[in-house]
This record gives C-alpha cells, sequence and structure tokens, in this order.
C-alpha cells in the first residue's frame, strides 16, 4: 500500500507535473503561432512598401513601366 508521500503514478505530483508539461506546450505553441503571425505581418509589410517604392520609381521614370 502506499502512503500519502509515495510517488505513484496517480499521485498528486505526477498529475501537477504532467498539468505543467501540457501547460508549457500550450505555451510554446501560442508563442510559435503569434511568431509566425508576426512574420507574415512583416512580410506584407515589407512587401507594401516594395510596392510604393516601385510606385514611385516609375512615376519619376526611373524604371520603365510594369517593373
Amino acid at each position: 500500500m502506499l502512503d500519502s508521500g509515495a510517488e505513484g503514478l496517480g499521485s498528486n505530483r505526477s498529475r501537477e507535473a504532467i498539468g505543467y508539461i501540457y501547460s508549457l506546450r500550450r505555451t510554446v505553441h501560442t508563442h510559435r503561432a503569434s511568431v509566425h503571425q508576426l512574420a507574415a505581418k512583416l512580410v506584407a509589410a515589407l512587401l507594401r512598401v516594395a510596392r510604393v517604392t516601385a510606385g514611385l520609381a516609375e512615376s519619376n521614370g526611373s524604371l520603365p513601366p510594369g517593373l
């Protein structure tokens, strides 16, 4: 028989550890998703800047039309 301080598979410490691991996993997943969202926003912003820059260069004649 296990006493209340023993480390069994169903012990409170085991359940707490498993809960902590799942919590960390959820945190890492959330962080990874937010990093991907940030990267996508950065790429979109860079593309907008490139389009504006190309449009300005085309309008002042430093680039041929369509580039």
